[in-house]
């Protein structure tokens, strides 16, 4: 194949996939669905704005960012020139009412695919849309009449051939992408409402520039999500007014912002039982201050102040007991007595052991020992000597015997035995003290505690936090003084000095404001305190609230500085740089040429026009007129074709284009316009066009045998139960050469010899009606000379000179017009024809009859 196309220049469609490098992901996803889909739906803005929450850090929703395409078009590189061609589509799953046995095959040039209405032609070319390169991918649906298909997604394989290499099988399903398929260019009527926009002052937008409107729309949508999110967000901070009094959180609720510590506000929201318990404490201060004379809460301080110096000097004297210093020396008396022990075992024991006795010198031999030494004594003070009695068997106990329990006796008079018998003593007597230790520093039911709870209730709550550090620091040294093999506690005690001497000097305060009558001043101290423990209440009330609202406060100010990076800026600048390089170059030259082969009105004027603050380029009418008052539809559609096959022959990489129904709303003239078009293209490259213009596919057919391009013709029609998709291969309506002769019914004749039941049946009726179109070939072709033919508005007057006519041959024609509809129309249950099924005899001889019928019609007029 050979083309006629300008010197290669930058297509649109790669200077935008290297426009698409560059873009930060939620632009790059919005420009590569303004070219896969043409309009993006409110769906795919809405995932356009969360890939920019994201990036812009105004989201944390964990789940999955929608995919962003790896390039803008999914094209490949317009360096691929390779031949490529569609062989064929076959296994068609969930794809309309089309059977999944269904298949279409396609040829390298010229392939028109023919089917009326609801044939099932349309849902073929969606698989071809969705697969291809498209700029309105319309969705498959599934059978709406099959419940069951509602819940499998469209599929399909695609078979593509390249070069001269074997068939390959490309999976195809919804939203899939495959590369090479990408190269296949598709157009549908759907294709110039892209182009032509009538609610503009342009009337023709060239191929891929409609992006621009499209990313423009777009990001004014993303711009006023935005811009609602932060309406929404924004609000007056009333918190303030649920404060009532003044104090250090009130001041900090006054000036919430993006800057406020939500956390440090959230630690002074804890408010739970100790701090009710202390606004009811201070409660009774301020009341005590309100009804007591200075010289009761003066002296009632006094007191208060002397218990907390008895309560230092008692916390001193059981730190002394338990703390670290304390626990080494504890630590000390333990090993010193592991040592005493280890001395007196080894002393003592060493002649009177038995390798058959493991437990001598344990705990329990030893009672037994000290036991048994005791009655001995009172048998006699000599005991034992030879000859006297075992204590235990009452045998006479010979000289080792009586020697032996000697060296027992001696062992437990032994000076390392005693001396590890006195340690052991001293250090159970630390446990003892340690046990009986009162840690109880302020009883429940104490006058200390009473009058503390009084004036420094906070005081209270501290000591009785140190008293249990100091309970479970004193178990945990008892545990280890009686196991001798657990821990010590590894840290010192932590003292509530701080605690202990601000309360000291809160009494000094206090006496000395009394002293000076000055009990308003106190009073306001603790109406502070009151006030300050009510605001942490309300807090801890309306935290999550405010933290909210320091949170939108925080997302409001970044999507302030986001929303100065949402312009459309980026957008008209490289629409103007595109159309300097790309359409006032060899485009315009181009788009003259191809509007001038389909015959259409060339929008020649390339203007700049203004809207809201944009730029934006395009083709417009001559004068400024809008398109509609100057194009008729039919011309409208056919500038968006010659468009559509400028960019086409622009880009070296495209190797083939579908057109589905592309002459919709033309007349016949442009019909012949296009199809002539269409036929020199589907010489550079495979063409596949999907019709239900018997017109247009007449004219096509014609234009292709006359200028020798290779040709193929399918017919999608309703099969079995008037269901949609049944393919009828190499076949089509209009003026075939497949029923110039009786060849397609003898195809069905030797079926239904062969077959039996329905099937024959369904044969010879097959048969019947390839028959019956034959016949009506033969009226065209042989009778009438092709004087007059279908779908044609010409009538070639010179094909009457060989018109010889004969009523023989006329009258045959009819009569075997009535005799093969009798075929087609027999059933079993009607006898009204002769009665019985139709057989394949009765078909064989009105083939014979038309052939010979034939012979006569094709004789011409000498």
């Amino acid at each position: 194949m050979t083309s006629d196309v300008v010197a290669k220049t930058v297509s649109i469609w790669e200077a935008l996939d290297r426009w698409g490098k560059s873009l930060p992901g939620w632009q790059k996803f919005a420009v590569s669905y303004a070219v896969r889909d043409g309009k993006l739906s409110e769906e795919r803005i809405g995932e356009a704005y969360t890939i920019f929450q994201r990036g812009a850090l105004l989201s944390t929703d964990a789940a999955p960012l929608p995919v962003i395409p790896d390039s803008i078009t999914g094209r490949p590189d317009s360096t691929d020139s390779s031949p490529l061609v569609i062989a064929a589509i076959k296994n068609p799953v969930s794809v309309n009412a089309i059977p999944a046995s269904a298949e279409l095959h396609f040829g390298n040039g010229l392939t028109i695919v023919y089917g009326h209405n609801g044939a099932g032609k349309s849902g073929f070319a969606r698989i071809l849309s969705a697969a291809c390169f498209s700029r309105s991918r319309q969705k498959i649906h599934p059978n709406v009449y099959d419940i069951k298909s509602e819940a499998i997604p469209a599929s399909a394989n695609i078979m593509i051939r390249r070069g001269q290499g074997q068939e390959e099988t490309l999976s195809v399903t919804e939203g899939t992408e495959h590369p090479v398929l990408r190269r296949v260019s598709v157009f549908d009527s759907a294709i110039a409402t892209v182009h032509l926009a009538q609610e503009t002052p342009f009337g023709f937008q060239p191929v891929g520039f409609d992006v621009f409107d499209e990313v423009v729309r777009v990001i004014e949508a993303i711009t006023k999500r935005l811009d609602d999110e932060i309406v929404k967000r924004r609000s007056e901070n009333k918190f303030i007014n649920i404060f009532i009094g003044e104090s250090g959180i009130k001041t900090e609720i006054g000036t919430l912002s993006k800057d406020t510590d939500g956390a440090a506000l959230r630690e002074l929201a804890v408010y739970g039982e100790t701090e009710s318990m202390l606004l009811e404490e201070i409660d009774t201060q301020i009341a005590e201050l309100k009804s007591k004379s200075p010289a009761d809460l003066i002296k009632q301080r006094s007191d208060a102040r002397k218990d907390i110096d008895n309560l230092t000097k008692r916390v001193a004297g059981l730190l002394h007991e338990l703390g670290a210093d304390a626990c080494r020396a504890y630590e000390e008396q333990v090993s010193v007595l592991k040592l005493k022990i280890a001395a007196a075992m080894a002393a003592s024991l060493s002649g009177a052991s038995s390798a058959d006795l493991k437990k001598t010198g344990s705990t329990t031999w030893e009672t037994f020992a000290k036991s048994a030494r005791q009655l001995g004594r009172e048998e006699k003070d000599s005991y034992p000597q030879v000859g006297d009695p075992c204590l235990l068997c009452h045998r006479p106990l010979d000289e080792p015997s009586a020697s032996l329990v000697q060296r027992f006796w001696s062992f437990l008079d032994d000076e390392a035995r005693v001396a590890a018998e006195k340690a052991n003593a001293l250090l159970n007597a630390t446990v003892e003290r340690l046990k009986k230790s009162d840690l109880v520093l302020l009883p429940a039911d104490g006058r200390m505690r009473a009058d503390l709870l009084k004036v420094v209730p906070a005081l209270v709550r501290t000591i009785d936090e140190l008293a249990a550090q100091l309970a479970s620091r004193r178990d945990q040294i008892v545990d280890y003084l009686e196991r001798r093999n657990a821990s010590l506690p590894e840290r010192d005690i932590v003292t509530p000095n701080v605690t202990i001497d601000a309360s000291r000097q809160a009494l000094d305060d206090e006496i000395k404001q009394l002293n000076e009558n000055s009990v308003d001043e106190a009073l306001s101290v603790r109406q502070a305190e009151h006030i300050l423990l009510r605001h942490r209440e309300v807090l801890s009330q309306n935290i999550d609230d405010i933290c909210a609202y320091i949170e939108n406060q925080k997302w409001i100010s970044k999507a302030i500085t986001a929303r100065r990076s949402v312009s459309t800026r980026f957008v008209t600048e490289k629409q103007k740089d595109l159309f300097q390089t790309l359409i006032e170059g060899n485009y315009k030259d181009r788009l003259k040429q191809e509007c001038g082969y389909l015959d259409a009105v060339l929008p020649v004027e390339f203007k700049a026009r203004g809207s809201g603050g944009k730029t934006m380029r395009g083709l417009q009418m001559q004068g400024g007129h809008k398109p509609h008052e100057i194009l008729s539809e039919g011309e409208q559609r056919a500038v968006a074709l010659a468009d559509f096959l400028t960019e086409v022959n622009l880009n070296p990489s495209s190797a083939g284009i579908v057109l589905d129904d592309p002459v919709t709303s033309l007349d016949h003239k442009r019909k012949r316009k296009i199809a002539e078009r269409l036929a020199r293209e589907a010489k550079i490259r495979q063409v596949i066009v999907f019709t239900h213009d018997l017109v247009f596919l007449s004219r096509l057919i014609d234009v292709a045998k006359d200028n020798g391009v290779e040709l193929a013709t399918h017919w999608v029609d309703r099969g079995v139960n008037n269901a949609p998709g049944h393919v009828k291969l190499d076949d089509c309506p209009a003026g075939s050469d497949a029923y110039k002769t009786p060849h397609r019914a003898k195809e069905s004749l030797a079926k239904a010899k062969k077959a039996i039941g329905q099937i024959r049946v369904d044969n010879v009726r097959a048969g019947a009606s390839a028959l019956r179109q034959t016949l009506e070939e033969i009226i065209i072709r042989d009778v009438f000379k092709g004087a007059v033919t279908r779908w044609d508005e010409q009538v070639k007057i010179g094909n009457l000179k060989g018109i010889l006519w004969t009523n023989e041959v006329a009258d045959e024609i009819c009569l075997l017009q009535d005799d093969i509809s009798r075929l087609i129309d027999a059933h079993s249950t009607s006898d009204e024809f002769g009665g019985g099924m139709p057989e394949p005899d009765e078909l064989e001889k009105l083939i014979v009859r038309v052939e010979m019928m034939q012979i006569e019609a094709k004789k011409k007029r000498k």
